[in-house]
């Protein structure tokens, strides 16, 4: 009952490319059933940020990496490139770490950031709702929230430009120097855009416009950072007046064109300076082209990280001992609870094979038959001292040894069903 892992990532995938593998969560329950029903998968969970989409299963049948790789690219949509050569596939302990890493900040883009944390929790319970979480992932994900926890507790990793609310005061410092007077404008009003307001808004004082689809969404935000909202027809109009602004939709297409600014952008004697943080992209790259316009996608983040990651270079081998520590301890548990089924089968067998034995002996008396017990009953235990640590630390397979004594183990005690009850 192994841990599978596939996908791809900023290590492995430009933006444009990530960008239109990414899952809105609607899209996510029905895939996961097509996961579980037609791939022949037990269990799945998929994680899908501007960063990362990867599937975390079990599989119930062979062949686990090829049937993963062909969920993945079921995902792609026509016309999309082919994801050879920018995915990946880990099983076991190689997944687990794996895993454990994502959910510390360990594998992002901006090392030690802390919304992985929440968007691998809201990947879990998609999972849950949609019936696919089962023993393996209800142990394995919580307790990767668990070390993510105790990274970003016990170590420095997630101080200083150590998220995208960090980066996006970092890049605006670069362009403005003082941000004090800058006038921002959103597009979108979800949770992306309000972790970066949280880090800017401190920052400065000028006019905040809050563009979104939706008014009362608009209306909420603006309200909590005293800005004022503005439907996305006004949005051109707002950007040109704009000296910051921030993007992160979950629209399909790019919401901000170049031919609708590119007149403003002429007259315009201050820097714009625009964050695109949608995947896909909320703003045409050509946007980018524009005179005196400074474009950021997810991926330009990667200065910022990098410099981060050499100012906190010293955290990350106390992080990776933790994780070390970490998937050590889970597989020691793990083979634990497997093996407790089977030896509980074997000390049953073992002493049920004494019962028929003795019950043959017509000729004991009570006194001997007692005797006999507790001599068979020392060496039963005996037996069993020198054979538990064995089956639990995984140097010896547990079925192999019930094999050998021809036990069997009931079906109500399998890995899966010991693990749900644990």
């Amino acid at each position: 009952m192994e841990l599978i892992v596939a996908g791809l990532s900023h290590h492995t995938a430009p933006v444009e490319l990530r960008e239109r593998i990414a899952q809105p969560p609607e899209r996510v329950p029905p895939a996961l059933d097509r996961l579980v029903k037609t791939l022949g998968f037990a269990e799945g969970l998929l994680l899908s940020t501007c960063n990362r989409t990867e599937l975390y299963a079990r599989s119930s049948v062979s062949g686990s990496d090829h049937r993963a790789l062909e969920f993945l690219d079921s995902l792609r949509p026509a016309g999309a490139p082919p994801l050879e050569g920018h995915v990946y596939v880990r099983q076991g302990d190689d997944a687990l770490r794996h895993l454990f890493r994502v959910a510390s900040g360990l594998d992002s883009m901006v090392v030690g950031e802390v919304e992985i944390a929440r968007q691998m929790s809201d990947a879990y319970t998609l999972a849950c709702q949609a019936g696919t979480a089962g023993a393996l992932l209800n142990r394995a994900v919580p307790r990767a929230l668990q070390i993510g926890k105790r990274v970003r507790t016990e170590t420095a990793l997630a101080r200083g430009v150590s998220s995208v609310a960090g980066a996006v005061v970092a890049l605006g410092e670069r362009v403005f120097r003082d941000l004090s007077n800058c006038h921002v404008v959103t597009i979108g009003a979800g949770e992306t855009v309000e972790t970066a307001l949280r880090a800017l808004r401190p920052r400065t004082t000028g006019r905040l416009v809050i563009c979104n689809r939706t008014a009362a969404r608009a209306e909420a935000l603006a309200l909590k950072f005293n800005g004022q909202p503005a439907p996305l027809s006004d949005l051109p109009r707002r950007v040109a007046e704009a000296d910051i602004v921030i993007a992160a939709t979950a629209a399909t297409e790019p919401l901000l064109r170049a031919a609708e600014i590119v007149e403003a952008t002429r007259r315009r004697e201050r820097p714009l300076m625009i964050l695109d943080l949608g995947v896909p992209r909320d703003v045409e790259p050509a946007v980018g082209r524009l005179d005196n316009v400074y474009l950021h996608d997810v991926d330009d983040l990667r200065a910022i990280t990098d410099r981060s990651i050499e100012q906190r270079s010293q955290e990350i081998p106390k992080a990776e001992a933790i994780v070390a520590m970490a998937v050590t301890e889970f597989r020691r548990r793990r083979q634990q609870m497997e093996a407790e089924p089977a030896i509980k089968a074997l000390l049953d067998g073992m002493l049920r094979t004494r019962g028929e034995v003795l019950d043959h002996e017509k000729n004991l008396t009570p006194e001997t038959r007692e005797a006999v017990e507790r001599a068979t009953g020392r060496l039963v235990d005996r037996l069993l001292r020198r054979l538990a640590p064995r089956m639990k630390d995984g140097s010896t397979n547990p079925r192999q040894i019930l094999d050998a004594f021809g036990i069997e183990l009931a079906s109500a005690d399998t890995d899966e069903d010991h693990e749900e009850k644990a």
